[in-house]
Formats: C-alpha cells, sequence, structure tokens
C-alpha cells in the first residue's frame, strides 16, 4: 500500500520521533509483523493449493522457498543494525546498509511474484479473498520497512555525529517531538507537529553545526524512503 505523501517538515518530525524509539520496541515491532506477514502467505498458499493446478503449485513452493531464506537474512541484518545501536559500533555501516538495501528489494520483488501468481489464476471470491490477503500483507511489509528506513537514518547519524551528540539529540527528541498522535492520523494533527519541530529546531539553536548535519541526514533518508516506498497491491 502506498504512503500518502505529507508536508516535508511532517515527515521530518515523524522519522526524528522514530530516531528516539526504544530499540527493544522496534525489534518487537519488526517480530510482529513478519509474524503477520508469513501467517498470510501460508493463507495465500492454501488458495493456490484449491486450485489444483501442479505447476501454479510448484511455481509458489519454490518462490516462498526463497521468500523464507531472504526473509531470515533480512530479519539477521536488522538484527546486526540492533547491536550496533546498543554498542555505539561504528564499524562497516555503508556495508551493513547496502547489504541491507540489497536484500530488501530481493524480498519486496519475490512477494510482488508471489502476489501476481494468484492474480493470473483467481476470479470472483477467490480473487476477492486474495486480495485482502495481500492488502494484510502490504500493510505489515510497509510497517516493518518504516522501522527498518528510520534505522538507516539511524546509521546515517552514526556516521555523522559524535556519541555525545546523538545522546544529546535523542533528549532533545524525547522532551519535543509529541508521543500521542499516531502516524496514522498525521492530517488530524499537522499544526502540533509543525510546533513540535519548530520548538525542537530553537532548542537546537545553540548547536547549530550539530542540526545541520541532522537535518541534511533527514533530508537525504527521506528522498531514500520515497524512492523506495513500496505498493504490492494489484
Amino acid at each position: 500500500m502506498m504512503e500518502k505523501d505529507f508536508n516535508p517538515l511532517i515527515k521530518a518530525v515523524q522519522s526524528l520521533r522514530k530516531l528516539s524509539i526504544d530499540i527493544a520496541l522496534t525489534h518487537k515491532e519488526i517480530v510482529a509483523g513478519n509474524d503477520e506477514i508469513i501467517k498470510q502467505i501460508e493463507e495465500a498458499g492454501e488458495l493456490i493449493v484449491s486450485s489444483n493446478d501442479s505447476i501454479i503449485i510448484n511455481v509458489w513452493v519454490t518462490e516462498k522457498a526463497k521468500l523464507t531464506e531472504n526473509i531470515i537474512v533480512l530479519l539477521g541484518l536488522l538484527r546486526s543494525i540492533e547491536d550496533k545501536f546498543n554498542t555505539n559500533d561504528h564499524s562497516h555501516l555503508i556495508e551493513i546498509r547496502q547489504t541491507y538495501n540489497h536484500y530488501k528489494d530481493v524480498v519486496i520483488n519475490i512477494l510482488k511474484e508471489m502476489q501476481n501468481v494468484g492474480n493470473t489464476i483467481f476470479t470472483a471470491g477467490n480473487l476477492q479473498k486474495w486480495d485482502n490477503i495481500w492488502e494484510i500483507i502490504s500493510n505489515n511489509l510497509n510497517r516493518v520497512l518504516s522501522i527498518s528506513e528510520s534505522y538507516k537514518l539511524k546509521l546515517t547519524l552514526m556516521e555523522n555525529l559524535e556519541p555525545d551528540e546523538i545522546d544529546a539529540l535523542t533528549l532533545d527528541i524525547l522532551k519535543y517531538i509529541p508521543w500521542s498522535y499516531p502516524d496514522s492520523e498525521v492530517q488530524n494533527y499537522e499544526s502540533q507537529y509543525a510546533k513540535a519541530y519548530h520548538e525542537l529546531n530553537q532548542s537546537q539553536s545553540e548547536k547549530k553545526n550539530v542540526w545541520n548535519k541532522v537535518l541534511n541526514v533527514l533530508a537525504g533518508g527521506m528522498d531514500d524512503t520515497s524512492a523506495h516506498r513500496l505498493s504490492i497491491k494489484r
């Protein structure tokens, strides 16, 4: 499902908020999103089997095996990134980001191929069931990718800021960024998000050099995020 385009300032606040979320919580959300994707893949497989088409079933089994293999690698990479956050380990950050991007794209492409298997054979009621399954998969995949994009921003910050600068920024984010406004309802809270951004910007005025680095990271990160938004809907 395609994410909506919002005011860049609002996207900046959302990204900043994600930067300061506890890693344990984001890991838990990644696991929950992945578990739901796997559950829906199993339901999709039951529909595929009901087609009684041996060629289609074999294609599905092959793609599912590839998906499982690459998801394991991708989740392992995200875990490695989390370990780097917890230990302030700055080694091999660029290589990890590049490897993550590769496997993320592989997983997305496999999912698209799997969705197309059902799109070509189902009609009427089964097609509606198929679409419903992939709506859930799409929502959960975007949920996981949103977190992983915030991880990439954190990695970039680690490349550009000192640990004490990141700690100070995190404290300011926690102080000013609103936590009670869900991203799904961002359009209802634009003024609050804007106020939070300006307050944070003001608080960072004495650390202009650091804040400029942060803004550059956010600008690059948001461009990257928009370039990789996912749509696996028909």
